[in-house]
């Protein structure tokens, strides 16, 4: 691979952080759909930010998604390393990597209009608890079923040790099924996290100072079972016993966010009356 694209995109990541001052509004400028502005709460130290977002691991609503919060990303170790990485070429891989990105962007889009619909909390909820449900079993199980069983280059499925190297031209038709998988992957994985989010906003209500605890025990414990999947991708375990604990975990995850449904209802009754 070519260094100077790792440093274009140093490049673009440092421009991007240099034009983000000049390009957002003032957070005191931010206001509600109503027309009430946004309200934020100055924390004294970085120390106190620490604290609160410590005391949010006790709350009810976090301790129920905690393990959701920890599946949140595990499954990108086997979708890059295991699914991506041991299926295509190079140049395969990047257009594949792209198509994730874009197929976030669109499952994000069509996925909030579910989310922010004038249905009552627990019903949008419900609806879309089933859409995550639904698009691990599609994503994952077609994954598994990809690794196992399909032909691949003289050999049937791929894994450590045994991987293919499809070409999205060369090996054209064959390799548009799994590219196709990939792309139901990274529409499930924007789904699961816009989820998280979602709930943590509907949640808080209009308390801006929960939302930003609650986000900064998401993304902690978020990164804590990034780390643990790649641990895991050290060891021997084959990316069929990975992408099978992806599936196991983040389904799993969802049995106790069930029982938050009802604090979104009062979540929704704070905003009203904020």
């Amino acid at each position: 691979a070519n260094p100077f694209s790792y440093f274009a995109f140093v490049l673009v990541m440092l421009l991007g952080a240099a034009l983000a001052p000049v390009l957002l509004a003032e957070p005191s400028s931010v206001q509600r759909e109503d027309g009430s502005p946004v309200l934020f709460s100055q924390a004294e130290s970085p120390l106190e930010e620490l604290h609160a977002a410590w005391r949010s691991l006790r709350e009810p609503f976090i301790l129920r998604n905690l393990l959701f919060y920890l599946a949140s990303n595990w499954f990108y170790t086997y979708n890059f390393n295991g699914f991506n990485g041991h299926q295509f070429n190079i140049r395969t891989r990047g257009l594949n990597s792209a198509a994730f990105w874009a197929a976030q962007m669109w499952a994000s889009s069509r996925f909030g209009q579910v989310l922010d619909s004038d249905s009552p909390p627990r019903q949008r909820a419900q609806r879309g608890m089933l859409l995550v449900a639904v698009s691990l079993l599609l994503s994952l199980g077609l994954a598994l079923q990809d690794s196992r069983w399909r032909p691949c280059q003289g050999h049937l499925g791929w894994d450590k040790g045994q991987s293919c190297r499809w070409d999205v031209s060369k090996d054209f038709p064959q390799s548009l099924w799994p590219m196709a998988i990939f792309l139901l992957l990274g529409a499930s994985d924007a789904i699961y996290q816009n989820y998280a989010y979602w709930l943590m906003s509907m949640a808080a209500g209009g308390d801006v100072r929960k939302t930003v605890m609650y986000s900064a025990a998401y993304k902690g414990v978020q990164s804590l079972g990034a780390g643990m999947a790649w641990l895991i991708d050290l060891t021997e375990a084959s990316y069929f016993l990975q992408g099978s604990l992806c599936l196991v975990l983040t389904l799993g995850a969802c049995l106790p966010v069930l029982g938050t449904f009802h604090m979104l209802e009062d979540g929704k009754k704070e905003d009203s009356h904020a």
